[in-house]
């Protein structure tokens, strides 16, 4: 009845003060929920929590980074630290060869190293995990354990734990192909032999490799794709050996001798029988970035080549003239560099490089002329920045110093990436002339040879007969400069070496 219901009590509704406390109260509540995930101000993201454990352990993981704008791969040459101690913010704790250089790899927190994942010398992707880090010391035991679970799945496990892992990853499945399948794709008899020899070298499962020929045939191109990306299963020793019996036949058969070449091509390379051998040597890092960017380079740029003499007989006079006053002359690839920058200030065109995104030339304000250096590992091109502001001795100081720590891996990264122009000199091995492959963005590079005498007209005469005995010696240098069409037209390399040549030939303006 109505009377009934008017009779229950009904709850008031919340006043505006009760609702705002409700509120409040709520907000503390997850606050502190917040403040438990978050304890000593540590970012909920490095947070981890071990199975079974109630206390939380504050992580950290540290990935490779990427040192240089063009790194994609790095190796870890040495630790400084091992696991247990403990580091401070801005602290060394490992030198890393990158593409160009060995470089510091500092952190910025501080902790104790509770697991390394990579050891010293493995090459790795840029973000790979390659330690991990504690806030607390009495979390070391804890986070080890945690840290044998993240290996496999970070992609680098600790070395006591990679070989069981990479053999359980590598037991590929039964492969009907290998095993004598009937499966034209897959047989190895059906294989081209250049095919057959690279999946015997790298003892890789066919069934795991996807075919791109005719009739689902596997080619030598495929082959080589997967080895470049790691898209492929290894074979198990039972397979490999049912693989190496179904290649071959029978010895009864006619076709076994028929079939002995390319069985000799699938196995691996023996030694001549001759008795003369041959060393692998594998690439660097650098050396694969040089022959990547070189390679490009030919390929996407369109090279023009210049070139041009230069009487060095001034510069010589001038040398001679200093040593006489127990003064230490500069060298005259200090003058080459000198003379380049001042041409590159005349001729600002060419001081210019190349924007690929944008697809245009950009002009830069200035003149960083890097400098070939040749090391064990490869070149690399240290940078004298703003050359055309110094003096001879100065660029002769920066040089030296530049190209002992290029030999000692010890240049940092903006010492040597970076430049708008290069200079590559081979005069020094008694090479007269060459040309040089442009290094992009960069779209010049002045290739310099020896000096070589030579007989000449004199300068009053070049429109004149000159009479075999009117003719004069000189030390000539030759330079040519590779230049990027899309930047540097024919007319403005002239400029620029011509240019270049007054300079030369008059060391005194560059005094």
């Amino acid at each position: 009845p109505a009377s009934r219901l008017a009779s229950i009590p009904h709850a008031a509704p919340p006043t505006p003060t009760q609702a705002r406390g409700d509120q409040g109260a709520a907000m503390m509540s997850t606050l502190r929920i917040i403040r438990r995930f978050t304890a000593r101000g540590t970012p909920l993201s490095f947070r981890a929590v071990s199975r079974g454990q109630r206390r939380m352990i504050s992580t950290m993981e540290l990935p490779l980074p990427a040192l240089s704008p063009t790194m994609e791969v790095g190796a870890i040459n040495s630790w400084k630290k091992k696991v247990g101690d403990f580091i401070e913010p801005g602290e060394v704790i490992a030198d890393i060869q990158t593409d160009k250089a060995v470089v510091d790899f500092e952190v910025q927190d501080e902790g104790y190293i509770a697991a390394i994942f990579v050891q010293e010398g493995e090459e790795l992707p840029v973000g790979t995990l390659v330690a991990l880090i504690v806030e607390d010391e009495a979390d070391l035991e804890k986070a080890k354990e945690m840290a044998a679970s993240m290996g496999s799945s970070a992609g680098a496990a600790p070395a006591a734990e990679a070989a069981p892992a990479a053999a359980e990853t590598a037991a590929p499945q039964p492969a009907a192909g290998v095993a004598g399948s009937t499966s034209d794709s897959y047989e190895l008899k059906s294989l081209l032999p250049a095919t057959e020899i690279l999946l015997h070298r790298h003892n890789i499962d066919p069934t795991s490799i996807k075919p791109t020929g005719p009739k689902g045939h596997i080619l030598k191109g495929d082959v080589l794709a997967a080895i470049e990306t790691g898209s492929f299963r290894t074979l198990s020793p039972e397979q490999q050996a049912a693989a190496t019996a179904a290649a071959s036949p029978p010895a009864s058969s006619p076709a076994a001798e028929t079939k002995a070449v390319p069985e000799t091509k699938a196995t691996t390379t023996p030694p001549p029988a001759d008795g003369r051998g041959y060393t692998d040597i594998p690439l660097s890092t650098m050396r694969k970035v040089i022959a990547s960017r070189l390679t490009a380079s030919k390929q996407e740029v369109p090279h023009a080549y210049s070139s041009i003499s230069c009487s060095l007989d001034n510069i010589l006079a001038l040398r001679k003239a200093m040593k006489a006053q127990d003064k230490k002359p500069p060298s005259l690839n200090d003058f080459v560099i000198k003379a380049s920058a001042l041409a590159l200030r005349e001729v600002p065109e060419a001081n210019c490089i190349w924007d690929e995104k944008a697809s245009n030339p950009v002009l830069m304000d200035h003149v960083d002329v890097s400098v070939a250096v040749a090391t064990p590992d490869g070149l690399i091109t240290p940078i004298i920045k703003s050359a055309h502001h110094l003096r001879l001795n100065e660029i002769s100081t920066t040089m030296k110093d530049l190209a002992v720590r290029a030999r000692d891996k010890k240049l940092l990264p903006e010492e040597f990436q970076g430049g708008t122009f290069t200079i590559s000199n081979l005069g020094m091995f008694g090479i007269t002339e060459f040309s040089a492959v442009i290094n992009p963005p960069q779209a010049c590079i002045l290739a310099v040879g020896g000096g070589s005498e030579a007989m000449v007209a004199p300068p009053s005469a070049v429109d004149d007969f000159v009479e075999p005995e009117a003719m004069v010696k000189t030390t000539l240098m030759t330079v040519r400069l590779s230049s990027d069409e899309r930047c540097v037209d024919q007319a403005v390399a002239s400029r620029f070496l011509a240019s270049f040549r007054a300079f030369m030939e008059d060391p005194l303006s560059m005094l």
